[in-house]
């Protein structure tokens, strides 16, 4: 479920020197470094404390490598060390991971104690209404549901981690109640397209199959090309926000959420995006879909943890 951490090796000399950890995400709200240990904090988030560690990707800082650290031991080694957890979990991922994954991941090979704080790994996919749809939002390129299973692996299996803002409830406060609900499988209205597309390259929006056309019209189109049905692709997109949690959970297997993953972030932005993630209004809905299926990751995590204890 997430990286064997055997196979990253920790340096001595730093993991005597960090071993109360506290990791400072990018959310909203107000923080301070801690009063004990080293204090990690990412990309824009500024502090001019002596034990507060800044880390960037790379490419946020313009900089040619993996990582950029300012304020540690050794700033050099430790873009050493983070650069090799990335590698691992970019394996993971097929997708180069978040600088607060990749820290936490290495600090809980060192640490005695990880706190980690403002980080759900869940940033919002909701664009401004007047967002141009040749910009971006920066948190895009990263692959965040599958950082969230290799996240609740790694906490659930290790006793030096704290973090509560990892664990979600179910979406049910972000529904609108006064909508009837609708008695389908979210996953196959999520993925039937997608899957079609993978196991058949001849299958293409253009395809005189009317079989395949009636299925494509009832199903999520992850297509970079606007859909032609773009009303009916938004009523399909907000009857999936819309459903329970419980339901998507009825229906939810691990190969399946793995396979979504893949439908909600794009590491190279500079190509074409699914057209959902760059349309102003279909992007309102793709929050409360991925909160859905960051619920059921948690559910079969827990139930998988509380399996393994019982036998």
């Amino acid at each position: 479920m997430h990286t064997r951490t055997e196979q990253i090796p920790s340096s001595s000399s730093l993991s005597g020197h960090y071993q109360q950890i506290t990791v400072i995400g990018n959310a909203h709200g107000d923080w301070q470094p801690a009063d004990i240990g080293h204090t990690f904090i990412f990309n824009g988030t500024e502090h001019d404390a002596d034990n507060v560690i800044n880390i960037c990707n790379g490419p946020y800082a313009g900089s040619h490598q993996a990582f950029v650290v300012s304020n540690s031991l050794d700033d050099n080694q430790l873009v050493s060390l983070l650069t090799e957890v990335g590698e691992k979990l970019e394996g993971q991922l097929n997708c180069w991971p978040s600088s607060g994954l990749a820290t936490i991941l290495l600090m809980s090979l060192m640490a005695t104690q990880v706190n980690v704080q403002r980080m759900s790994l869940l940033p919002s996919l909701a664009r401004p209404n007047d967002m141009p749809a040749s910009e971006h939002l920066p948190c895009m390129v990263h692959n965040w549901l599958g950082e969230r299973r290799i996240a609740l692996g790694l906490q659930l299996t290790n006793n030096n981690i704290q973090w509560p803002e990892l664990f979600v409830d179910d979406a049910s406060t972000l529904l609108l109640h006064d909508v009837e609900p609708v008695d389908i499988n979210p996953f196959e209205v999520l993925l039937s397209d997608a899957v079609r597309r993978r196991q058949n390259d001849i299958l293409t929006p253009d395809n005189a199959d009317p079989q395949f056309k009636i299925a494509q019209r009832l199903a999520l189109q992850v297509t970079t090309e606007q859909p032609d049905n773009l009303e009916v692709q938004y009523a399909l997109l907000a009857a999936l926000s819309n459903l329970p949690s419980v339901q998507w959970l009825t229906y939810a297997n691990q190969s399946d959420l793995i396979m979504a993953e893949s439908l909600f972030y794009n590491q190279y932005p500079q190509t074409a995006s699914y057209w959902y993630l760059i349309d102003n209004q279909a992007s309102q809905y793709l929050d409360t879909i991925r909160h859905h299926l960051a619920y059921c990751q948690q559910v079969i995590a827990l139930t998988a943890k509380q399996a393994n204890a019982d036998s």
